[in-house]
């Protein structure tokens, strides 16, 4: 017999605040997305742009991925079905990180090759971002060190090369899709108990392709925040907070916006999710 679908047990603590939590990556690509879409290359290269935008667009799409990963043998056992039903789920689950993973990796790369085309690689681009960035606290985003700490730990060898924490992490969430690309991932499977109940495992698995697709997601912005203080690229417009979301303030703690923001402005705090309103 199955279990119930067991929650992840890799559920880091920037996830879980009440206020200035980080968004899933679905919500975060949605709105940095939308961010692009109010934006442009000042250098009047737009087909690079726009080819970085589809495959941002892509990531934005993706709602499910859906296997089957049942097997008839003409006489299989209800173990046999069991271990198939979680199987399948679990590479819905992980599948649809590893797609999503890839269509950002594609999109940063796109992004990359436009504003920094002399960077022989996305965590170099991405490291020249936070070195221009360090000293201004305004533009720097809340949680992408504890994100590119969090995804070192699935990974604790760690990466050359790389300087900068958001940079680094880049360097190794694209290793880690490059292992998938090239089948040197294992590729998890079910486990059961003494009792024979089968349960999900590759809890770790998903956690880290979920974590390192923020972490692309996270470099894409540094890029763009970059670039915008070079005036490299332009941004048009304002963002209707209809509904209002808590922002970091000056003195380390947050505060509610219920209107207009300048898209350049939102750039900082678009990976944060809006949170309930203040009690009145």
């Amino acid at each position: 017999m199955t279990t119930t679908r067991m929650e992840g047990s890799c559920l880091p603590s920037y996830r879980t605040l009440s206020t200035l939590s980080l968004s899933e990556p679905e919500d975060h690509v949605r709105e940095l997305t939308d961010w692009v879409e109010h934006a442009s290359a000042v250098s009047g290269a737009q087909n690079s742009w726009d080819t970085a935008y589809k495959w941002l667009r892509l990531a934005q799409g993706l709602r499910t991925v859906t296997f089957d990963m049942s097997y008839d043998d003409g006489g299989m056992c209800s173990a046999g079905l069991d271990f198939d039903a979680v199987w399948t789920e679990m590479m819905d689950e992980w599948q649809q990180h590893q797609v999503r993973l890839g269509y950002l990796r594609a999109a940063l790369e796109g992004f990359v090759r436009l504003l920094h085309p002399g960077a022989s690689e996305p965590g170099l681009a991405v490291e020249a971002a936070e070195q221009r960035l360090h000293h201004h606290g305004d533009a720097w985003l809340v949680h992408a060190r504890a994100v590119a700490d969090h995804l070192r730990t699935h990974a604790p060898d760690g990466v050359l090369g790389a300087g900068t924490p958001v940079a680094a992490a880049v360097t190794q969430a694209i290793a880690l899709h490059e292992m998938a690309v090239r089948g040197r991932a294992a590729v998890p499977e079910p486990d059961s108990d003494a009792d024979g109940k089968v349960f999900p495992t590759g809890h770790g698995e998903v956690c880290a392709v979920k974590e390192a697709s923020t972490v692309l997601l996270l470099g894409i912005q540094l890029l763009m925040a970059a670039a915008v203080q070079e005036d490299r690229v332009a941004v048009f417009d304002d963002k209707y907070l209809l509904d209002g979301m808590w922002i970091p303030d000056a003195s380390g703690g947050s505060r509610w916006v219920d209107e207009e923001m300048p898209y350049g402005e939102y750039l900082a705090v678009l990976h944060l999710q809006p949170g309930e309103p203040p009690e009145l």
